[in-house]
């Protein structure tokens, strides 16, 4: 995923169409284009179909920024919470640790608990025993050994994970490893390289 503007950020180099803009849509003067508000998950596809394009005003586009101006608070403050919990980070280095030692020790496994713990803390209530959906159409089944399983719009696929994945494992057009045969499951491209 990647962060679309919905009012894309080069119009900071042109304040009059930023304040035409920001004015058909409604917003208030002051709006902070680089701000919660404006900021929406997209998929790498999408984001570079859309670009730098303004969307006319809309219901569909004022229900979008309607959605983000309702999430921003809670956004903001995972982000505070991210950046200033240095638990996330020593989590990190703790599995690699681990997978460098060949095993988890019991000092590791609590550093591993408190990462475990942030996100069950902050996952919605509704949605605890549900699997992780990466988007609505995109669902994590399965991820073991290095190998990530996913039901898409396009069928159920899978392709490795972590760090050190080889470009070409990825699709081109949106970036996932979660191939099945020649399609990628996420977007529908098709390669037969």
């Amino acid at each position: 995923m990647q962060v679309d503007h919905v009012i894309p950020e080069t119009l900071a180099d042109n304040p009059e169409e930023l304040a035409k803009t920001i004015q058909s849509l409604g917003l208030p003067e002051n709006f902070d284009i680089q701000s919660f508000e404006n900021w929406l998950p997209s998929c790498v596809r999408c984001n570079n179909r859309k670009r730098d394009r303004c969307f006319n005003p809309s219901p569909r586009i004022q229900l979008e920024l309607q959605i983000a101006a309702e999430k921003a608070p809670h956004a903001r403050e995972l982000t505070e919470k991210v950046v200033s919990n240095r638990t996330l980070s020593k989590s990190w280095n703790a599995i690699k640790r681990a997978a460098d030692a060949g095993g988890l020790g019991e000092d590791l496994q609590n550093e591993i608990r408190e990462f475990v713990k942030f996100h069950e803390e902050e996952r919605d209530a509704e949605i605890t025993n549900e699997p992780i959906l990466l988007s609505p159409l995109i669902e994590v089944i399965s991820e073991a050994n290095g190998i990530r399983l996913i039901k898409g719009p396009y069928g159920v696929g899978g392709g490795p994970v972590g760090p050190g994945v080889h470009g070409s494992f990825r699709c081109p057009g949106c970036g996932s490893t979660a191939w099945n045969g020649a399609r990628c499951v996420v977007c529908g491209e098709l390669s037969d390289d």
